[in-house]
């Protein structure tokens, strides 16, 4: 399979997810080509606080997070896709200066901007502007974003379990976009709150699915792997 889409960021973002997900290989010399890709986004016009810049076809279309939710939002999805291709940058594990230095600058203006909203319009440490937001930075820091700060990481996870309710999800929150981010976190240090998701994972296991898709296999497969986790 080819994982990398020039004409998007998303789906190569999509594409690469589903990958790291599963276990499935990608080639080196792909590996070499996406980061190349994502190195040429940094900075280009739409992205976000001089992170990695949507396409042009990607401005065209909402944009469908990887386990289905939609973001409306101009913002919403440049600053989704920045965070999530930093991840993914990081994920690819690749020695070179261009990718050092685009990571880079990419923190710190992620970093500037989490900064201002704090202290101009308040807000929570560890979490950011709206609460799909949070969790595609949550995805970012997972990966050792943001300069790696677990504890941006831990204030986010106390942050999100303010929103708890009694169905076993969080009110607000995409439900299974957050799933997704808690999975990709440490298991030690979100393991509360995989152990509160369990009741409300096992109900959503049981529902019968009339569509199998790409989405629903990825939901199960991140469901049973938070189960394991939860113990």
């Amino acid at each position: 399979m080819t994982y990398l889409d020039k004409t998007s960021l998303a789906r190569t973002i999509d594409n690469v997810s589903e990958a790291l997900l599963f276990g499935f290989d990608i080639l080196e010399n792909e590996k070499f080509e996406i980061a190349d890709f994502l190195v040429g986004q940094h900075g280009a016009p739409y992205s976000y606080a001089n992170t990695f810049a949507p396409t042009y076809e990607d401005m065209k279309e909402d944009l469908i997070l990887f386990t289905g939710e939609r973001v409306k939002s101009r913002a919403g999805k440049c600053h989704t896709l920045g965070e999530e291709a930093s991840r993914i940058l990081r994920k690819l594990k690749i020695e070179d200066q261009r990718i050092n230095t685009a990571l880079s600058e990419s923190d710190e203006g992620l970093q500037k901007r989490i900064n201002d909203h704090l202290s101009r319009q308040g807000g929570t440490f560890g979490a950011y502007c709206c609460k799909t937001c949070s969790c595609s930075l949550w995805l970012n820091l997972s990966a050792g974003g943001l300069n790696n700060n677990i504890q941006m990481q831990l204030a986010g996870l106390n942050f999100l379990k303010q929103f708890r309710n009694d169905e076993g999800t969080w009110n607000g929150f995409p439900y299974y976009y957050t799933l997704y981010a808690l999975n990709e976190i440490s298991s030690a240090l979100a393991i509360e709150e995989l152990r509160f998701a369990a009741s409300s994972i096992e109900k959503h296991l049981k529902r019968r699915v009339s569509i199998e898709n790409q989405y629903t296999l990825r939901k199960k497969f991140i469901c049973e792997s938070i189960l394991e986790k939860a113990g």
